[in-house]
């Protein structure tokens, strides 16, 4: 952070609106927007969330009426000065707005950088400041719910009291270090094991989250697979309610994953439906089969989808023998309005373990019940409920890996009878390790990151 810059951007999204929010913050914010400000009240005198109302104005020439509120500091969302003006929304008022306060001193905010001042404010740890971000994005309810509640501090809470636990081991044993000689013991060795291995048991609830966590934060990856023509676009049309994807009576019209998303049971379903899959010498075919195949790598959840109007082919079998071992799988068997010829006990064999479902994407039966078995089967461990602690992002995972496996290797050096410098050093790599969710420990290069990838006016 540039120290002493005071920053402006627009802080609603882009386009026509009833209001649009430009917002400045620095040690020079209120200062700046009183040469262009005019009111009944002198601002620079006013009291802390206080609102005026008044005229922006770029020389003589009145802008636009405008709403003015101050938050002083500390007291404010960066815990700086902080300026906000509320205009009439539409992109050429807000943006002239912003250009003159531009004139008069404040430079352009970057992504994420009200935030960012927030975290080195203190107002705000990095973990809460990431929640920031998800909350913006957030679009469904168990996504907002997550967010809300580690902006909250629930994560946090969960990571201090689990670093304070390693700082009260580690400042015994660097305590018996200077007592070498008298070989003293401060901390029972039978105590720090079962500190080390209730600590190893709450990191393993939070990482036995992290799958709930991540789908509520991203959405679940559900991907359409089968051979061409079996009617896989029809049901993304179907799941979706309307013409999403190209359908004719010509295979091989998907040549590329198209996506869309559905809210199911309050999880956000990101629904790839992919080109057929099958041997084929078509140089742009093999290409979509190739990102057919990328997609089901990293799918959530696969629909396996057979056409139940024509027998079983040699693509079905390699394809089914392929996603036997997939966790989470439902066969469709599409166009059951049709005459049924495919043979349903043959390809129970090949996937013996998977739900079935008959639908007709064309007539949307069974449309529904699609829908139900979707919501039974992802949401079989059940959305996080409100104040519970989970994890959400592969940052704070990999955090409490590295911590985890540091608290396995100190808990081995005690019961070997290893030196407290051994024991300790282990101790702090994990402290150092969980330290970096909340960012009490972290490099310049993880902020720069995380705060790049926040919109700019937050």
């Amino acid at each position: 952070m540039e120290q002493g810059d005071t920053i402006v951007a627009i802080s609603t999204p882009p386009g026509k609106g009833g209001i649009a929010v430009v917002r400045m913050s620095g040690p020079q914010a209120i200062p700046i927007v009183r040469k262009v400000f005019k009111g009944k009240e002198d601002i620079t005198v006013s009291e802390s969330h206080r609102a005026h109302h008044g005229w922006i104005v770029g020389g003589e020439e009145p802008i636009d009426e405008a709403v003015l509120t101050l938050f002083r500091a500390p007291n404010s969302y960066t815990g700086e000065d902080v300026v906000e003006v509320s205009c009439h929304g539409g992109v050429f008022v807000s943006r002239r707005i912003l250009e003159v306060l531009s004139d008069r001193g404040a430079r352009p905010a970057r992504p994420g950088e009200f935030t960012q001042r927030a975290f080195f404010h203190g107002k705000m740890d990095l973990s809460q400041a990431e929640a920031v971000a998800d909350l913006v994005r957030a679009r469904t309810e168990a996504s907002r719910k997550v967010a809300a509640y580690q902006l909250e501090g629930g994560l946090s809470k969960r990571v201090e009291q689990m670093r304070r636990r390693l700082v009260r081991a580690c400042s015994l044993l660097e305590i018996e270090l200077d007592f070498g000689e008298e070989d003293v013991e401060f901390a029972s060795r039978e105590e720090l094991i079962r500190m080390l291995r209730s600590l190893r048991r709450q990191m393993k609830l939070l990482l036995d989250s992290f799958d709930r966590g991540r789908v509520c934060r991203e959405g679940v990856r559900m991907v359409i697979v089968g051979r061409p023509n079996v009617g896989k676009s029809s049901i993304l049309n179907s799941l979706v309610e309307r013409e999403r994807a190209i359908v004719t009576e010509v295979p091989g019209t998907t040549r590329d994953t198209i996506e869309d998303v559905l809210d199911i049971g309050g999880l956000l379903f990101v629904i790839t439906d992919t080109a057929g899959i099958r041997e084929s010498k078509d140089p742009v075919e093999k290409e979509g089969i190739r990102r057919a195949e990328q997609a089901l790598e990293r799918a959530d959840i696969v629909l396996l989808v057979f056409d139940g109007s024509e027998p079983l082919t040699p693509d079905d079998e390699a394809l089914a023998r392929r996603t036997e071992k997939i966790r989470k799988s439902l066969v469709v068997i599409n166009k059951v309005d049709l005459e049924q010829k495919i043979e349903i006990s043959r390809l129970k064999r090949w996937i013996p373990e998977t739900p079935f479902l008959k639908v007709s994407a064309l007539k949307r039966l069974g449309i529904q019940e699609l829908i139900r078995s979707l919501e039974q089967t992802v949401l079989s461990e059940g959305i996080p409920h409100e104040g519970e602690i989970v994890l959400t992002c592969v940052r704070h995972r990999d955090c409490i890996i590295r911590a985890e496996k540091r608290i396995r290797e100190a808990e081995a050096s005690v019961r070997k009878g290893m030196s407290q410098e051994f024991v300790a050093l282990d101790l702090r790599g994990a402290m150092e390790a969980i330290g970096e969710i909340t960012g009490q420990t972290t490099t310049d290069e993880i902020l720069d990151h995380i705060f790049s990838e926040f919109c700019i006016g937050k």
